[in-house]
């Protein structure tokens, strides 16, 4: 049975200092920390226009955006359910 995924709305700061907006998928009650220590070397990555694979080993940090955030940056960040992410603790 294949579950609907989530897209949650991220900010990742790479090693090199690179910084994407973009979000990470996640199934009903699942965490973005979840997929952060799954077994995979690699994320998906969804930005605006593409999905890239990002390495996790990478990765420096992750913040979960707030709502105002969201709205504020709405034109470059990929299109996610905004009933979701008002009703649950992701």
């Amino acid at each position: 049975m294949k579950y609907p995924k989530y897209c949650i709305p991220v900010k990742a700061t790479l090693e090199d200092g690179s910084q994407y907006f973009g979000g990470i998928h996640v199934i009903q009650s699942q965490r973005v920390l979840d997929v952060l220590c799954d077994e995979r070397p690699f994320i998906p990555f969804k930005l605006r226009d593409r999905t890239i694979l990002v390495n996790k080993c990478k990765i420096v940090q992750v913040d979960l955006l707030e709502m105002s955030e969201i709205k504020e940056k709405q034109d470059i960040l990929p299109e996610m359910n905004f009933e979701y992410l008002k009703v649950n603790n992701w």
